[in-house]
């Protein structure tokens, strides 16, 4: 008798420990889509494919980056990021650095 209740209490105690795992799991889920911002920017001095490229390049070794575009002709680009690891401020700046002018279209959250 005593091994069917050691027996049953280990199956309670597995099933809840998977639930409390998953429910871990759905809000760390969360927590990362809610962190996910998007931001557009309007750069001055792309002028040709060139500078487009450099500026995705740059852009794509950003940590927190997620996706990005840059649009040339357009000047434009947008940019999906981790709020947790980067900030709108730090996008501009890593930009700016390669030589453009960067100015803010849109501040998705």
């Amino acid at each position: 008798m005593k091994r069917y209740i050691s027996l049953l209490v280990m199956v309670v105690l597995f099933a809840s420990f998977q639930v409390s795992a998953q429910n871990t799991k759905t809000n760390a889920q969360q927590e990362v889509v809610n962190n996910i911002k998007t931001v557009k920017f309007k750069i001055t001095g792309i002028t040709c494919a060139g500078c487009s490229n450099t500026i995705y390049k740059t852009l794509k070794q950003v940590d927190g980056v997620i996706e990005h575009s840059v649009e040339y002709p357009g000047d434009v680009a947008i940019i999906e990021y981790d709020s947790s690891k980067t900030n709108v401020k730090a996008l501009e700046e890593v930009i700016e650095k390669k030589g453009y002018k960067v100015e803010l279209i849109e501040d998705k959250v």
